[in-house]
């Protein structure tokens, strides 16, 4: 079996800069995304956040999420909502923020591109939606 062509197990869990409880995946020789799962509680309001230069799919495995995000077009912060099996892609740079909208859990697959840096220097929390500005 090629070394690649391995199943991948989740890491240990841990709280992302916005508070979300992920578990990333270890890829292997892959040096072009990254894989993280991660647990939205119902009642629960992630922190808002951007990243710099990474692009992220969010999918919703199981449950609802409210999704948040900055509209430079409109010049402020609009959601939608997200179901099992449904997807949402967010641009670098782009304000984010989660809320269960659900009764039950929502469980989540974050896919990255370019990977997450593990030592968060390209998440900047926010004090609330807004574009990035050249000092974030």
């Amino acid at each position: 079996m090629s070394a690649t062509l391995i199943p991948r197990r989740a890491g240990a869990e841990f709280a992302a800069p916005d508070e979300i409880p992920v578990r990333p995946y270890d890829l292997g020789p892959n040096r072009n995304m990254a894989l993280a799962g991660g647990r939205i509680e119902p009642g629960a309001r992630y922190r808002v956040h951007a990243h710099r230069t990474i692009e992220q799919v969010t999918y919703v495995v199981g449950g609802a999420v409210e999704v948040w995000s900055f509209d430079a077009e409109a010049g402020e912060a609009g959601s939608v909502r997200v179901s099992a099996g449904e997807a949402v892609v967010t641009p670098a740079g782009e304000s984010l923020e989660f809320r269960c909208a659900s009764e039950v859990e929502a469980r989540v697959i974050f896919i990255t591109a370019p990977p997450y840096l593990p030592d968060n220097s390209d998440t900047v929390v926010l004090d609330g939606h807004r574009a990035l500005g050249p000092g974030d």
